[in-house]
């Protein structure tokens, strides 16, 4: 019987390893403190993503934010300065990238990270070196759950994602539901919330399998498949693994409707090959949303850089510009007053639609998007409805086991 690995075991291994470190940062976060009381030239800002691997909008939607805001005095007047860096999806980069932009005391925030479990180990980094923390792309419902003041989130969590997606699964008449699963921070935690939200709808989880980024091998999982009763195919993983499941899936002669976790990234394409056609994914934006804010926002995005904004264009946009809305009302480039700014602050419209956050720093509930290939091209067939909120459920309790029926 497989168990799913705990965030908070991580998290205690992660302390064990890194306490001689932690003292430095500890000491590094109240230097901080004193380094930005009182007004200040700029608002140093790092951003930690992988560009190169997604080659996605990210550093074009932070570009054109940072231009606006500096144009029009947006953060109060004060400009903002962005330190960009590739993690290159690697935690050990990753972590180096943490320690530096911990260890620079002029630093008010670190906006980033996309892959769940690299950011759930960053965010006690940047915890203990009061480094407020603004994700804007790692789903793990685990991140906001453990008291630390210096975590915002600007992008919709795990628990909420499940819901969404296993309503919109069982209201399209699919009750009979396989899943394979990534073994890390967001495949564990997005299998878990759904598995509890089929249950709950009325649907059945009639196969399940995991795999690991370091031996990820399909082979048996889409042979069983071919025999198995199933109306849907859940897969919930990060690309390009899940390029690597749809090429797989359709040269065994899989018909059965596949919905992935995954981003459109170029390798994802490339990876999946025909089976990229007719494969389902949710996205969390949809570039033809008729409000204002994302008209205009589009507007100027194809302006400056000749083509549409994607996902992650509009989320590093919306966070940057949130950031300045939060230095603008407290005046200060303090960590601490930022956080709580953000907060408690009023709901706010960006291009990527509605922001209103609760006390732990967590983002509520907001529609996704379900997406399907169609001659190579993405199409939007569904969209899920904000749900009433509910106390996330602790990934401690039930196992998730590879059991075919």
């Amino acid at each position: 019987m497989k168990r799913l690995l705990l965030p908070i075991l991580s998290l205690g291994l992660l302390a064990y390893a890194l306490v001689p470190q932690w003292q430095s940062l500890d000491r590094m976060g109240e230097r901080r403190f004193h380094t930005l009381k009182g007004p200040q030239k700029e608002i140093l800002v790092g951003v930690c993503w992988p560009f190169s691997a997604n080659q996605d909008g990210m550093a074009e939607g932070l570009q054109l934010a940072q231009e606006e805001i500096n144009a029009g005095g947006l953060a109060g007047g004060i400009p903002i300065r962005l330190v960009m860096r590739d993690n290159g999806l690697d935690w050990e980069t990753a972590k180096s990238i943490a320690i530096e932009f911990s260890n620079t005391p002029k630093m008010s925030a670190v906006l980033g990270y996309y892959d769940s479990s690299i950011a759930v180990k960053a965010s006690t980094i940047y915890e203990s070196g009061k480094l407020l923390h603004l994700i804007v792309g790692a789903n793990s419902t685990s991140i906001t759950s453990h008291g630390f003041e210096y975590v915002v989130r600007t992008i919709v969590s795990g628990d909420k994602i499940a819901r969404a997606l296993a309503r919109m699964t069982v209201d399209r008449g699919h009750k009979k539901v396989a899943l394979i699963w990534e073994q890390g921070a967001y495949g564990q935690d997005l299998a878990y919330q759904y598995r509890i939200s089929l249950d709950s709808l009325g649907g059945e989880l009639v196969y399940e399998s995991p795999y690991s980024h370091e031996h990820a091998d399909f082979r048996l999982p889409v042979n069983e498949l071919k025999g198995v009763d199933v109306d849907t195919i859940f897969f919930a993983g990060l690309e390009p693994w899940a390029g690597d499941f749809l090429r797989m899936a359709h040269e065994v002669g899989i018909k059965t409707e596949i919905i992935g976790a995954f981003s459109d990234t170029p390798e994802m394409r490339q990876r999946a090959g025909a089976g990229l056609e007719g494969a389902l994914f949710f996205d969390y934006y949809n570039v033809n949303a008729p409000t204002p804010e994302n008209r205009m926002f589009v507007h100027k995005f194809r302006a400056r850089f000749g083509r549409d904004p994607d996902t992650w264009a509009a989320q590093g946009y919306d966070a940057l510009r949130i950031l300045a809305k939060a230095v603008q009302a407290t005046g200060s480039a303090n960590p601490l007053d930022l956080s709580y700014a953000i907060r408690f602050m009023e709901p706010w419209e960006g291009a990527n639609g509605n922001y209103k956050f609760d006390e732990r720093g967590e983002l509520q509930d907001k529609p996704i998007f379900l997406d399907v290939y169609r001659n190579g091209t993405p199409v939007i067939i569904d969209q899920s409805h904000p749900l009433p909120l509910v106390q996330p459920i602790s990934v401690t309790e039930p196992n998730l086991v590879v059991q075919p029926h």
